[in-house]
């Protein structure tokens, strides 16, 4: 699935996974997850990186970040609070910099493999 298309759909299979993971068995917030599942898959590459179309495709990391992402936006989408402030799931942190590192490894390779093409 290409980049732009992540970013513009959500399978069904996505939106399953995302509500087995939430407990949700009702449909009442299958847009609000889709919105969500768009959201944080934007975050992910824009902090990964976007210029390998096929780096995200099959991917289980992006696939799991994604998902502590959409949960974590679920689970605290309250507007304002006075009381108690929600940090990011460490587990994020680990998850974005290994795709960080096999994206740059990624790149790499395929910048080399352009300049021996080149040269």
């Amino acid at each position: 699935m290409s980049i732009k298309s992540l970013k513009e759909n959500v399978s069904t299979d996505d939106l399953l996974t995302v509500k087995t993971s939430l407990r949700l068995d009702e449909d009442d917030d299958d847009t609000l997850l889709k919105m969500l599942i768009k959201a944080a898959r934007a975050d992910v590459m824009g902090q990964v990186g976007e210029q390998i179309d096929d780096f995200y495709d099959n991917n289980e990391v992006f696939k799991s970040a994604v998902l502590v992402e959409v949960s974590h936006l679920y689970e605290n989408r309250q507007a304002v609070s006075t009381q108690q402030t929600f940090e990011v799931p460490m587990v994020m942190y680990s998850l974005i910099n290994s795709l960080k590192d096999d994206y740059r490894y990624k790149l790499s390779k395929q910048e080399k493999k352009g300049e021996e093409s080149d040269g």
